[in-house]
């Protein structure tokens, strides 16, 4: 990438990420000489590093972070503070543009050039290079893709360009293309090294598909994400997450890492905006004579103190990347939009009510807490209808509680974050209102800044660097 990503590239440090964020010693026989470069026998050796880099990107600190611009984290002290006070510097995003480039595309290189005949494990890294990659597109607008890592790198190779953020989405689209293809006429196998799947192709192809839809609603192309989404995820089993495996060094839930560090305590879920539509004693709450969220509200509560068991910080809770629900909801929405079809959204709404009504989408924290999601009707849209009392058009009612499940379902994801500056222009009638956190901007955050590595070393970087509150070229 820059000059020092080239560096990176050429000294093959890409084998000590990878060894130092499996924290596995046994993972891969690394000679004891550091300075003497190794030959990797498979790419299959290179997946697992891959995998565990994205979950950093999907839910590390910048998923945190845009929990606190869209009301659902407060950060109370320190960085924390800073960063939910929109006081956000480029050092800020350092570290997820280093898994993205260093992390996934230097290692998706190497993984392709040393084993070209493994085709799921290709099908598979160009799905995960697609997740990753549209991440950054969706947080940083214009990134650079199509010369971020050049064939043959070396000190002199020319800084990358950067694609337009449009052209990225397209190009995720073609690469999740080529993944479902690849990985549909595999005649090969992936083991172990496949933490989110173990190799199974029909998780992966149906994440894929639900990728195209994510993406293709961010660009808003409703009718091409219609299309996608009816061969995306089609069961919780299939949803791709990160499986922590419990309280081990780089091995432990992600929330669960920060909130039992030497930061605890520095932000809480505590009187955020998320709270008080969520739980049932609030006067703003979501709940109402068919829907009970008291159970969800409890396994979401993140107190900042890393003391409760069971929840959505535990150091053993799955985090999902892609999931089930959101395929739901991407259809439900879809529906509405291309066909204008109230009562096909409900039906598909219904579809997730259903399932959350067994009580699998969450974990009881006390065994006991309630839930209930009962299946909506038409009438309740209408005006005066239990979730229409302002009586605003029937057809946008439901797309608001549409969205607004998108924003509750996607807690600890970039979801809302995504949501909101998606809809902000287009559609303020429906957005879910969390508030300001700053009273001297009377704007919300559109994007994260570009790393300060990536400003230090690409003279492409964009002058002016566009600021926090400029919006990424598909939500202007």
């Amino acid at each position: 990438m820059d000059s020092k990503m080239k560096n990176i590239y050429k000294t093959f440090v890409l084998f000590t990420f990878l060894f130092v964020v499996t924290s596995c010693d046994n993972y891969l026989d690394v000679n004891e000489n550091p300075n003497q470069l190794v030959e990797v026998p498979s790419g299959a050796l290179l997946l697992k590093g891959t995998l565990l880099a994205n979950a950093q990107v999907q839910q590390g600190q910048l998923a945190r972070t845009s929990m606190y611009y869209t009301g659902g984290l407060i950060g109370l002290n320190l960085v924390q503070q800073t960063l939910y006070n929109y006081d956000y510097t480029p050092g800020d995003s350092d570290a997820v543009w280093s898994h993205i480039y260093n992390g996934i595309l230097v290692q998706n290189q190497e993984i392709r050039r040393v084993s070209p005949d493994l085709d799921l494990l290709q099908g598979i890294i160009d799905v995960n290079e697609a997740l990753a990659v549209g991440t950054g597109a969706s947080l940083f607008g214009d990134v650079p893709y199509s010369t971020a890592v050049p064939e043959n790198p070396s000190l002199s190779s020319p800084d990358p360009t950067l694609d337009a953020q449009a052209d990225v989405y397209a190009s995720m689209q073609t690469l999740l293309d080529a993944g479902i293809g690849k990985i549909n006429n595999s005649t090969t196998a992936v083991g172990d090294e496949d933490i989110y799947f173990g190799g199974d192709k029909t998780g992966w192809v149906e994440s894929a598909y639900t990728l195209k839809a994510r993406y293709y609603l961010q660009t808003k192309q409703y009718a091409e994400a219609l299309n996608a989404v009816v061969n995306g995820i089609s069961s919780a089993d299939n949803t791709m997450s990160y499986r922590p495996i419990g309280e081990v060094d780089g091995n432990s839930n992600i929330l669960f890492n920060f909130v039992n560090s030497s930061r605890a305590g520095d932000m809480t879920g505590e009187g955020a905006f998320y709270r008080s539509l969520v739980e049932p004693t609030s006067t703003a709450s979501r709940n109402n004579a068919k829907t009970d969220e008291t159970a969800r509200a409890s396994y979401s509560f993140i107190s900042g103190d890393g003391e409760q068991s069971n929840g959505i910080d535990d150091a053993t809770t799955p985090m999902k990347l892609v999931s089930y629900e959101e395929n739901i909801l991407i259809w439900a929405e879809c529906i509405l939009r291309v066909n204008n079809d109230a009562q096909g959204a409900i039906d598909k709404l219904n579809e997730l009510r259903t399932y959350l009504n067994t009580g699998a989408a969450f974990n009881l924290i006390s065994g006991d807490e309630t839930f209930n999601y009962e299946p909506y009707v038409l009438a309740d849209f209408q005006a005066g209808g239990i979730e229409n009392a302002d009586n605003i058009d029937t057809n946008r009612a439901v797309l608001r509680e549409i969205i607004e499940e998108r924003y509750v379902t996607g807690f600890s994801t970039y979801m809302p974050f995504n949501d909101a500056r998606r809809l902000r222009a287009t559609d303020s009638d429906i957005i879910v209102p969390f508030p300001l956190n700053n009273s001297s901007t009377a704007v919300n955050p559109e994007r994260f800044l570009y790393p300060q590595d990536e400003i230090d070393g690409n003279e492409n970087i964009p002058s002016p660097i566009p600021d926090l509150f400029t919006p990424t070229p598909v939500n202007q």
